[in-house]
């Protein structure tokens, strides 16, 4: 029994079963190429994961990294190394420069001409690679390379697409050059980039290992002392390459816990029936400084407040500091500092909503004033040029003339229209038609008109 559930266990993950080695290799070389027909799909997905980033839609970068090309190149990579082919290594090495390159220009170019432009949530999340952004791509890699090698090919790439995430860190980076001609800071070039040499790196890392797995042939010969000295220099390289994202991490996962503790600490030790805590911030500094500020009906004395920074240092060594409000002995001094900035942007930003609707009612008077001018003007020519249309055209009976207001739903515009009857039964369809674009033409020119709407009714 043991041995049919062992025998059934290997039988459901073996990799190696279904393997089409030959036509892996084949598939991976002929579509490592970034050229033609890929290097304007490549554009492309650039700017429109350029788009998503600035406009913090993630709908639109997902798009984007399902259309993007990244991939094979990468894959080529690892493929090469793990078979030993000098050449394939070399192309995808080339072509995978060339991706990045124009990527990196387009999504660069897109942010020098954007009238938005700011740092938003989905370029943030990509300027802090940690450990996480590892697996993902290590794990996104194996997905990758094992379902490129079945012979019945699988879904999976798409996902894997977008789980890898390799044009939004590219595009990020053109933002941060932007960012640092505009700033002069380099975070979030570097960090950027960062990532997308980690994703790239680790795709190809699992890509390789899932190759050597399944036997692949070399290409070129290998003996013992070449491939014990690749695999030490391989693990070398990704020790060193995971070393920053680790710390990265590390300091994740320390900033997330130290506000957990922080949390649990005000609400148990601060906030009970007389006080409630409004706000809290940490002041970097040596040591740091964790600053509350709180709402209460009696004042937190010098000798509780000493008990609580003793709780507090438990925590974290850093310094409390308790900003009393509706208290006695309140310190306005560091009221003010806690809440001065935030009411100067509150303020900027009403002030700066107030501004643009006054500009726009003043537009919109601006714009009904020109138009009242016009109308009158309009009207007086239609005084002057009305008996010559009437010997012009003995056949017309009335005449009406007005400013329009026309709208398809998207845009709207007034304009000035001119409606004609003519008398009933002289003249054939074709006729009025062609009166009427002739009356059209010739108001145009006596009332100096750029464009006039000429009907029948």
């Amino acid at each position: 029994m043991r041995k049919k559930v062992t025998d059934f266990v290997l039988h459901a993950i073996d990799l190696r079963e279904g393997t089409d080695v030959r036509g892996t290799i084949d598939s991976i070389r002929n579509n490592i190429g970034i050229k033609g027909y890929n290097v304007w799909i490549l554009a492309a997905a650039a700017v429109i994961a350029s788009i998503g980033l600035d406009t913090n839609s993630q709908a639109v970068i997902i798009g984007a990294m399902l259309i993007s090309p990244l991939m094979s190149p990468i894959l080529g990579v690892g493929l090469s190394i793990g078979i030993n082919d000098r050449t394939t290594l070399i192309n995808s090495l080339e072509n995978l420069s060339v991706a990045v390159v124009a990527s990196i220009v387009m999504s660069t170019l897109y942010f020098l001409i954007t009238p938005l432009g700011t740092p938003t949530e989905q370029i943030l999340a990509r300027t802090q690679p940690t450990l996480l952004d590892v697996g993902i791509a290590f794990f996104g890699g194996v997905a990758g390379i094992v379902s490129g090698s079945r012979k019945e090919k699988t879904n999976a790439i798409p996902g894997v697409a977008i789980a890898t995430a390799l044009m939004p860190p590219l595009c990020v980076t053109g933002y941060g050059l932007v960012y640092l001609f505009r700033t002069g800071e380099w975070d979030i070039f570097l960090g950027a980039f960062y990532l997308f040499f980690l994703n790239a790196a680790f795709i190809t890392l699992s890509t390789y290992l899932i190759v050597r797995f399944l036997n692949f042939p070399y290409k070129d010969f290998i003996d013992a002392a070449a491939k014990k000295k690749m695999t030490t220099w391989m693990t070398v390289f990704v020790l060193l390459l995971i070393v920053p994202s680790g710390i990265l991490f590390y300091e994740v996962i320390h900033d997330i816990r130290f506000n957990r503790d922080v949390n649990e600490f005000i609400q148990t030790r601060i906030n009970d029936n007389e006080h409630q805590a409004l706000d809290y911030k940490i002041l970097d500094g040596d040591p740091d400084t964790l600053r509350v500020v709180i709402d209460g009906r009696t004042y937190i004395d010098s000798a509780e407040q000493a008990m609580l920074a003793q709780e507090f240092m438990k925590i974290r060594p850093s310094i409390l500091q308790l900003v009393q409000l509706n208290a006695e002995n309140v310190d306005f001094d560091q009221v003010t500092n806690v809440f001065e900035s935030r009411l100067q942007k509150q303020v900027v930003q009403v002030m700066s909503v107030k501004n643009q609707e006054i500009d726009e009612k003043d537009q919109q008077l601006q714009y009904m004033a020109s138009q009242f001018d016009s109308l009158k003007a309009n009207a007086f020519g239609i005084a002057r040029v009305q008996k010559e249309l009437k010997v012009l055209y003995p056949q017309l009976e009335t005449l009406s003339f007005s400013m329009a207001f026309e709208t398809n739903f998207e845009q709207q515009d007034t304009l000035p229209m001119c409606l004609l009857k003519w008398k009933r039964g002289q003249l054939t369809r074709t006729t009025r038609n062609r009166n009427a674009q002739q009356i059209g033409a010739f108001l145009r020119v006596r009332l100096e008109l750029d464009t006039i709407k000429v009907t029948e009714y």
